[in-house]
């Protein structure tokens, strides 16, 4: 082959180094002169060597051909790395992108800030670029899509307004922006496509084909007619746009809608991949921040419920007072009445004795035994409404019974009553207001005793066990009507021809202002046993 002496490069940036021709005439590697190869097609020198060496003989012809060719496959083959690494480059990119917008979607429970990143990621010139999009998702029942967020300038000025704006702004600056934005602003984009209902019945709708088909698919103006593009009423114009279904391994999750309306662009298919990419990628987190939303949306429904039901029971329980303030009365009315009728009867016959000069002692008896009746009543009711304000003091419940028994002892001699005692022999103590507990054995062991005939037994038990005092009082009377159990403790109900029907209630409210309970058990004709726990050794809230 025919090499000149000395040749020297004269193209730019390689400083008139020696050609690479004589470098491997000394040997050198092809690897260390590659580079020196793919500018030599250029090289006015390196093809008279060429034609040169093509003028000798067959050998030196075909070692040319050969050289020649070796230089253009590295030249394509160096224009096919480039373009591949473009597309690596271009990749990563993506990937980059999508990577900022799913971090910002998975740190929102917001569902329309999520809707807004992953738009502004399709609409961003430093994204994906896309001019205008939405998002559609399908309803909780399953039967429509519905239009749920989109982004996009309304006229090709506000587009280059905003463009402009943006330009010196970094897409992690606009993703930032929205996630702290409390105040989500919206378009008249976003007002169009949120009025969107589609049902999934319509088969026909090319939305609802494409959510079902599952691939992403392009229309143009002549693939759409005026009536569909209407019954579709994504945009008020188009030129062409893009449907990408939001899914990853389970059912769909609704679509993503795109254009370049403005700009004209045109949608390539390698666009049309970056697309999909980012809707797979999102469509994930998407589920979790739809499933937050919705769990919201049922815990402020049940919050809502919750208000109305406060506000039902406070006029249940208004409606109930009422009732009560009007039982009440009535109780009030029929119990005051015949007293006041006896005392008003008697007052004016005293009246008439005293014009004639001769009163009567038995009726001045019966006239202050109807006003202690009146006083009892309405010492009854004081004592039932009235709040709580104990004074309480340790006594040992053993002592209290035996004499609040002894108050009752003629009583129940004249019932001819057999009483049984069985106190706790370790005399256990507790917290009490001394005066409001013997009213509740007062009233618990008159009702026993007006429950048994002539010759009954009552039995009272005292017992200690598990921080509690149990006094048990205990009949073989008639028993209570399995109908009359669920109102023992109802205020003014009550089975006697006499009384005023608060005696247990009244009894029940002093036991749990105490911190105690009462329960009961009874059988019909064959008595009735109250049990009665107090704490024992303890302080009570409300006490002194």
């Amino acid at each position: 082959m025919y090499i000149p002496e000395k040749i020297l490069c004269d193209l730019p940036g390689h400083d008139k180094k020696a050609c690479w021709l004589h470098n491997l005439a000394d040997g050198v590697i092809q690897s260390e002169i590659q580079d020196d190869i793919l500018v030599c097609r250029d090289c006015i020198q390196f093809k008279d060597v060429i034609n040169r060496g093509f003028g000798r003989r067959t050998a030196d012809q075909a070692l040319g051909k050969t050289i020649a060719r070796l230089l253009l496959l590295v030249s394509e083959k160096t224009i096919h790395l480039e373009k591949a690494s473009r597309q690596l480059k271009s990749k990563a990119e993506e990937l980059t992108l999508i990577k900022i917008i799913t971090d910002a979607v998975v740190k929102t429970t917001d569902l329309n800030k999520a809707l807004k990143i992953i738009l502004t990621g399709v609409t961003s010139g430093r994204a994906f670029g896309f001019n205008r999009a939405g998002i559609f998702l399908i309803d909780e029942r399953q039967e429509m899509l519905i239009g749920k967020y989109a982004v996009g300038p309304r006229n090709k000025d506000e587009a280059l307004r905003i463009w402009n704006e943006l330009k010196n702004l970094s897409f992690e600056k606009q993703i930032e922006n929205i996630s702290r934005d409390q105040d989500m602003e919206t378009d008249s984009l976003y007002n169009t496509v949120s009025k969107i209902k589609i049902r999934l019945s319509d088969e026909e709708n090319i939305l609802v084909k494409s959510l079902w088909e599952g691939e992403p698919k392009f229309h143009d103006r002549d693939s759409i007619d005026e009536e569909m593009s209407k019954k579709i009423g994504i945009y008020f114009d188009f030129n062409e746009f893009v449907i990408i279904p939001l899914r990853a391994d389970g059912p769909p999750l609704g679509l993503m809608v795109a254009d370049n309306y403005y700009t004209g662009q045109p949608i390539t298919e390698s666009s049309i991949d970056a697309l999909q990419t980012l809707a797979t990628a999102c469509t994930a987190v998407l589920e979790r921040t739809l499933l937050h939303q919705q769990l919201s949306d049922r815990l402020k429904e049940l919050e809502h419920f919750n208000a109305l039901l406060r506000e039902n029971q406070n006029y249940l329980i208004q409606t109930e007072r009422l009732a009560d303030i009007g039982k009440l009365a009535a109780t009030v009315a029929h119990e005051f009445k015949t007293p006041l009728v006896t005392i008003g009867g008697y007052a004016r016959r005293l009246k008439r004795m005293l014009n004639s000069g001769k009163p009567e002692k038995k009726d001045l008896d019966i006239i202050a035994s109807e006003v202690l009746r009146l006083e009892k009543i309405t010492s009854e009711l004081l004592e039932y409404s009235r709040k709580s304000n104990l004074e309480k003091k340790p006594h040992s419940i053993n002592d209290l019974v035996r004499n609040s028994l002894d108050f009752m002892k003629t009583q129940m001699k004249s019932g001819n009553i057999e009483l049984i005692t069985k106190f706790d022999t370790g005399e256990p103590q507790v917290e009490l207001d001394e005066r409001r507990f013997r009213q509740v054995v007062f009233n618990i062991i008159g009702n026993a005793l007006d429950a048994m005939d002539p010759g009954g037994r009552l039995t009272i038990t005292t017992n200690a066990e598990n921080g509690y005092v149990e006094l048990k009082i205990e009949d073989n009377g008639k028993g209570i009507p399995e109908e009359d159990k669920s109102h023992l403790y109802t205020p003014f109900f009550t089975t006697k021809t006499s009384g005023s029907g608060l005696g247990l209630p009244i009894s029940k409210k002093i036991v749990e202002d105490h911190g105690g309970k009462i329960e009961f058990r009874s059988q019909l004709f064959s008595g009735t046993q109250f049990s009665i726990f107090m704490p024992q050794n303890v302080e009570i809230e409300g006490g002194n």
